[in-house]
């Protein structure tokens, strides 16, 4: 279905590329010697020893794990403390997505520690019955309260359309209607602390600017500016000066050590459960099946809330040579132990050789009259950090490099 000829045309206008567009089979590909990130990633080095700067990274962050886990827990408990002394109608909110993560997030909440929680859950049209079966039965087995926050999917298609022809990736769009339901709850709860089954530790393509979401306010308002979305979304990106203030201020206060404790009474807080507490997925998926009736939908432990999933992985094959849909998982499974880079290759190479696109991306397509060519020629070329301000873009990479574990 791809032409490969129009395909290598479009390719070249990209100067994010490094070394040869094509590699003749998996054997050509040069990759770290530790996890499997090939060398056409823009901004990957690698060591004397072959072992690249994103393991390196992993590495200096988390080698002492072990040794400081209970003081990172007991950082994590203060928080919960100080947002329960507040006596606010919900001492935290929990974004629900039916997903592992997220629902392990809620089994902590409310059956570890207690807390008075509310759950928030987008649904853009496109989240799978899988998840809203374990929606049902997290909230089932234990006592959070739960929102459904819905967008009609003709109205989701249309901002997806938008973004996918301005910026080759409707998944910003998406992450922006996430964001603005956890305003939206923790604004009229005034609840002071939100808690995300995120962390650095597990966030596999947060570094790796080629795929890497910008899912600001901002952001999202100058993608959809002038166009016919504009009018029915702008409220998406509602105060979104005052936004990306306590965003970057957030970030500030990580770097110089001012703990979230001293700020919750005044700005609700935002955190990654993972970087306080953390378990490999395997047991957290026996303790979800056991305490919350989570099922993987026959093994699809990988986002399994998303009806359109493989697609963003999908474009990532497009826009950077020597990867699969599994690239950047596998990678971040190898530097937790939970992956061989044996057993990586063996899923790579078996993937390797796929061209054809999801049958999702094709629907979609057709359901919103994209050709596959015009999407081919946006996910290639588009720039989507056009659309980013240049204070972000310099506050976000401030915070990666300096934020403190």
């Amino acid at each position: 279905m791809i032409d490969p000829e129009y395909f290598e045309s479009i390719i070249k206008k990209r100067s994010i590329f490094k070394g040869q567009l094509f590699a003749k089979g998996m054997k050509d590909i040069k990759r770290c010697r530790r996890c499997i990130l090939p060398a056409s990633l823009a901004n990957i080095t690698f060591d004397s020893y072959g072992v690249c700067n994103h393991c390196r990274k992993y590495e200096s962050d988390f080698k002492d794990w072990e040794l400081i886990k209970e003081r990172k827990k007991t950082e994590f408990e203060e928080i919960l403390e100080k947002a329960k002394r507040l006596k606010r109608p919900y001492d935290v909110l929990v974004p629900l997505s039916g997903g592992k993560d997220s629902t392990y997030a809620i089994y902590l909440c409310t059956k570890i520690y207690g807390l008075k929680t509310l759950s928030v859950t987008l649904d853009n049209g496109f989240l799978t019955q899988p998840a809203k079966d374990n929606i049902r039965n997290a909230i089932a087995s234990c006592d959070a309260d739960h929102m459904f926050y819905t967008i009609n999917r003709g109205n989701s298609s249309e901002l997806f359309k938008v973004f996918t022809e301005k910026t080759g990736d409707f998944c910003n769009a998406c992450m922006r209607g996430i964001n603005y339901s956890i305003e939206f709850a923790a604004r009229n709860f005034n609840i002071p602390l939100v808690i995300k089954g995120s962390g650095r530790r597990v966030q596999y393509v947060s570094q790796i600017k080629e795929v890497s979401s910008l899912n600001t306010a901002s952001y999202f308002s100058n993608v959809i500016k002038n166009t016919g979305a504009e009018k029915k979304f702008r409220y998406l990106s509602l105060n979104k000066h005052k936004l990306e203030f306590q965003k970057i201020a957030g970030g500030m206060c990580d770097i110089i050590g001012i703990k979230r404790t001293s700020l919750m009474r005044f700005i609700t807080q935002h955190i990654g459960m993972y970087d306080y507490i953390y378990l490999p997925f395997t047991e957290i998926i026996e303790i979800l099946k056991k305490e919350m009736e989570w099922s993987d939908d026959s093994g699809s432990v990988e986002h399994l809330d998303c009806h359109l999933h493989d697609v963003p992985f999908f474009k990532d094959t497009l826009r950077i040579p020597g990867i699969t849909k599994y690239t950047f998982h596998s990678s971040g499974l190898i530097r937790q132990g939970l992956m061989t880079r044996e057993e990586a290759l063996k899923k790579e190479a078996a993937e390797f050789q796929k061209k054809e696109p999801p049958k999702e991306l094709i629907e979609f397509l057709n359901e919103n009259n994209i050709g596959y060519k015009v999407y081919l020629e946006s996910v290639i070329s588009a720039d989507k950090t056009r659309f980013e301000p240049k204070l972000q873009k310099v506050a976000r990479d401030i915070y990666h490099r300096f934020r403190r574990l």
